[in-house]
């Protein structure tokens, strides 16, 4: 029987340079590998670059704030409240327009959360070179374009 109970604050949590707090409530060894739940805090103007998953779907829910989504050839503006999922093989980037907070779910869990793990490391003066991106495609199947 699997049982977590995930106290506000108290969860590992990696932090982005430009400000971007992720939170990982529920991992792959959370859930035998279903979905993860993380919880990212993002300030205006953060940026995600162009990037697709190969497996997983990836879900943003909107808890506050304003972010701009840019999602295969459409741009949308998510609110509080909305919902964005981009599918394997979907291209996706976001900005947040506004100090913002949202849920982000991939399923299946795994790839992503140890991405976050390994992306948080790097800084606009250590960005990540073009063998780190080969390394994301081959053991996460992320590609940052």
């Amino acid at each position: 029987m699997r049982y977590k109970h995930v106290i506000s604050g108290q969860s590992e949590k990696y932090g982005i340079e430009g400000g971007e707090v992720t939170s990982l409530l529920a991992t792959g060894m959370d859930t035998d590998n279903r979905v993860s739940i993380f919880d990212s805090v993002l300030p205006k103007g953060h940026t995600a670059p162009w990037h697709y998953h190969e497996i997983d779907d990836e879900i943003f829910y909107i808890i506050s704030g304003e972010i701009e989504f840019g999602v295969d050839k459409d741009v949308v503006i998510a609110k509080s409240g909305d919902l964005v999922i981009a599918g394997p093989h979907v291209p996706r980037r976001f900005t947040a327009l506004h100090d913002s907070r949202m849920l982000v779910i991939n399923a299946p869990s795994g790839p992503s959360e140890g991405f976050i793990r390994d992306i948080s490391k790097f800084t606009q003066d250590n960005p990540p070179t073009e063998w780190d991106k080969q390394y994301f495609i081959e053991k996460y199947k992320i590609h940052i374009m």
